[in-house]
């Protein structure tokens, strides 16, 4: 009797040992992606409560970070110090890390519902950097080391976004069909030696027109062209290149929409980081903490 009061004891001890541990590790795992939403909802919440109204907006500070993050084949990023990594083991996995670092850039900052920048200031794009992203040296399978945009923009069209039942691109930017964008221009070339903001903006009451007049950095040009194709809302692509102010010449550099807050937003974009294009736009400050 005695020895089979041991075995029981010890298998007592050993099942808490085995649920403890279990406990230990989801309180791990879920800590992990927990902090992850909490981080994105912060922001999200900062942007809704910034934009009510109830409060004056500079007395809110916007509690938005960019996220650093390594798209790699392998595991390892030797592009980042201390990156959040994103394995991708073929091109559509890159495409949707792409896609979902817009989808999620786009709802933090409101969908164009909300305006949270406000009226009274002197200048005219007010952006935000939601990520940057590097491409660990493992991510071999484009050719040349590039992306074309053209056919990302197509996976954007042909894929619903994450608990939407549309697609990436009509959720970001209306537009149902990417020939709509490139009847006339190039959609261009991610580097994958190169780092990439996911960037998105809110013009205030100026507006894009006076953007675009106020010249751009290094002797680009800044044009739009209208959109009508297959748009369930008004949507303007922004073209960039030396001859783009002429319609003949140029590459697609993002999109911007009236919103239903009223206001004019550049809805989330991939551009090469502290590039010329970058500075191209002309951002009046950046709302997102380093």
């Amino acid at each position: 009797m005695d020895k089979k009061g041991e075995m029981t004891t010890e298998q007592i001890v050993l099942l808490i040992i085995l649920i403890v541990s279990f406990i230990v590790i989801l309180f791990f795992i879920f800590g992990l992606n927990l902090g992850k939403t909490t981080e994105s909802e912060t922001c999200h919440n900062s942007v809704v409560e910034r934009g009510s109204g109830v409060l004056p907006k500079e007395s809110i500070p916007l509690n938005c970070k960019t996220q650093y993050i390594c798209i790699s084949g392998d595991g390892s990023c030797e592009s980042m110090t201390s990156p959040q990594v994103e394995t991708a083991k073929t091109k559509d996995d890159v495409y949707n890390i792409l896609a979902n670092q817009m989808a999620d850039c786009w709802w933090m900052f409101g969908e164009g519902k909300v305006n949270y920048v406000g009226e009274g200031f002197t200048s005219n794009l007010y952006c935000s950097i939601c990520s940057q992203i590097a491409f660990d040296n493992s991510v071999n399978f484009f050719p040349n080391n590039q992306i074309d945009k053209k056919e990302f923009y197509s996976y954007l069209a042909t894929h619903n976004a994450s608990g939407q039942d549309i697609s990436y691109l009509e959720y970001l930017t209306g537009i149902k069909d990417p020939s709509a964008i490139s009847q006339s221009i190039s959609f261009g070339q991610i580097d994958l030696t190169k780092q990439y903001f996911v960037v998105t903006g809110m013009f205030n009451q100026i507006g894009v027109l006076t953007w675009i007049g106020g010249g751009v950095a290094a002797g680009a040009a800044i044009a739009l062209a209208v959109v009508t194709a297959g748009a369930s809302i008004p949507v303007t692509v922004a073209i960039i290149g030396g001859t783009a102010l002429g319609g003949t010449a140029g590459y697609f550099i993002g999109t911007t929409i009236k919103g239903e807050s009223g206001q004019n937003y550049l809805t989330p974009t991939i551009i090469q980081a502290n590039s010329d294009d970058f500075n191209s736009l002309k951002c009046a400050s950046i709302k997102t903490l380093g």
